[in-house]
């Protein structure tokens, strides 16, 4: 299992349409690409930081997902965003609620 580690910020002013459009235009989507497991999200309102893990089956799902819809995910939740994301992909080492143990993620 590999996850997708975004993180940015969020314009405090922009902060309902990225809700909005990430919610119900792409989360949907996104959900529903092949190889995804989970979501998850943080956000603090005040500051507009936001953190986005996805967690996919394969790295070829994850590929897959970067080199395709993410690409029009990006172009529309840029502009509300201060600065550029921070993505890193990374193979999953330990996740107790999908019972990965160390060594055996990515395998």
């Amino acid at each position: 299992m590999y996850s997708r580690l975004i993180n940015c910020t969020i314009d405090t002013a922009k902060m309902n349409d990225f809700r909005k459009a990430l919610n119900e235009q792409f989360l949907p989507r996104i959900q529903s690409q092949p190889g995804f497991v989970d979501n998850i999200e943080s956000l603090d309102p005040a500051t507009g930081q936001f953190s986005c893990m996805t967690l996919w089956k394969t790295a070829a799902d994850v590929e897959n997902y970067n080199n395709g819809l993410f690409q029009e995910v990006a172009s529309k939740l840029s502009p509300l965003m201060k600065g550029s994301p921070n993505i890193q992909t990374l193979p999953v080492e330990n996740s107790s609620v999908h019972h990965v143990k160390a060594g055996k993620a990515a395998a």
